[in-house]
Parts: C-alpha cells; structure tokens; sequence
C-alpha cells in the first residue's frame, strides 16, 4: 500500500509486522503503549506495579501537552517540556530495567530500543502521539 518509496511518517501500532517495513519514519501509538502498560499494572505483582503506574502517568502527561500544543502550539514551550520528559523516561528506564517482570521488561526494553519511533512526536510535534486517525481513516474507507 505504501509503494517502494515511502519517505513519510507512519503512525502505527507496535504490531511486529511494521518492524520490517522501510519508511522515513515510524510513529508507535502511544495509546497501544498505554494499554500494555494497563496489562501490566492488572498483573499486580512486584516492582511491574510501580513501573505501569509510572509510564502510565508519563504517557498521560505526553497525550495533554500534545493536546495543549495544538489547542496552542508554542514551541518553545513544547520543546522545554519535551526535553524534560525525555530525561524522566530515562531516569526510569535506568532504575527499573532488569528490575521488573517479564512483559514489564519487554515494554521497557522495546522502550529504550525503540525511542526513536516512540517518542519521535517529542521533536516533532506536528506528528501526533497514536495513530487513532490512521485507524479511523481505514475503519471508514471499509464502508
């Protein structure tokens, strides 16, 4: 569908099928994130609590300052807020890795293997954070 030569940004769920699909760039949805975060707070056990509330409450916070920048797009205020949640994914990426379960483990490591098509809209935020309008657009062209 997307040709030999697609230089856009494709805004996609993590499904393993996209990994090997040659594009400029990928955007995983941060809504599918969100909801393997929730899987693995349900799974109440061990330190994967703390670790889903924390990248719950990040991913919540990325979503609004995504919606707030363009209800009002400043960038200088975005980029600020962006520098800074970088550097708290970070921070908890290096204090829980290797110390969660196992599904837990995979998010974070995919996390910090991956950043560049998770948080690829931190930079440049004309790109959203899901793909939900992607999803929409094929649920309406299968009427």
């Amino acid at each position: 569908m997307l040709g030999d030569e697609f230089a856009g940004v494709l805004s996609s769920d993590d499904f393993s099928v996209y990994a090997d699909v040659e594009v400029g760039v990928l955007q995983k949805c941060l809504a599918h994130l969100r909801r393997h975060f929730k899987k693995v707070l349900q799974m109440g056990h061990g330190n994967n609590i703390i670790v889903a509330s924390a990248f719950l409450d990040l991913i919540d916070q990325a979503f609004r300052q995504h919606r707030k920048w363009r209800q009002h797009p400043e960038e200088l205020d975005y980029h600020t807020w962006a520098r800074d949640f970088k550097v708290s994914v970070a921070v908890l990426l290096n204090t829980w890795q290797g110390h969660v379960g196992y599904a837990a483990g995979l998010l974070l490591r995919s996390l910090r293997e991956k950043a560049h098509q998770w948080w690829y809209f931190l930079d440049h935020p004309s790109i959203p954070p899901d793909n939900n309008l992607a999803e929409r657009s094929v649920l309406l062209g299968c009427d």
